[in-house]
């Protein structure tokens, strides 16, 4: 069939607009992969641990690390400098083995630093990932 160049705009003719079994995709209700949500990259909930301390988990994949995973707790004896933040100890799953890390948790903005890794967790919003020190 020759090409019809004076077709309107998102117009296909009736043998081009079928999918599998020559039904259409509307009636298969097929929907195309960029209409649905992208998948999830990070995750971060706050809860608590068997003894009943306040405890942060969460995870991150990314191209260049992998999948990591925290577990994070507060410090028993610990002092800040600053006295809006407690020092919490986090325990990160690497895919090459596990390390653990000196975290801070802000009391006012409630949200987890690990500054060795050069991320954050943030409970409230579901998040663990990256940050940028600001100057």
């Amino acid at each position: 069939m020759p090409r019809n160049y004076n077709m309107p705009g998102g117009y296909l003719p009736p043998q081009y607009n079928q999918g599998y079994n020559g039904q259409s995709y509307v009636a298969n209700n097929y929907r195309p992969a960029y209409h649905s949500q992208p998948r999830k990259k990070s995750g971060c909930k706050l809860g608590q641990d068997k003894k009943g301390r306040p405890c942060i988990t969460g995870w991150n994949k990314s191209r260049g690390r992998g999948f990591i995973s925290f577990v994070a707790v507060p410090c028993e004896k610990s002092k800040t400098k600053s006295p809006n933040s407690d020092k919490w100890v986090a325990s990160v799953q690497f895919p090459d083995g596990k390390k653990t890390f000196t975290a801070f948790y802000n009391v006012n903005s409630k949200k987890l630093t690990i500054p060795d890794l050069q991320m954050v967790a943030n409970p409230a919003k579901n998040y663990f990932g990256t940050f940028v020190k600001r100057r």
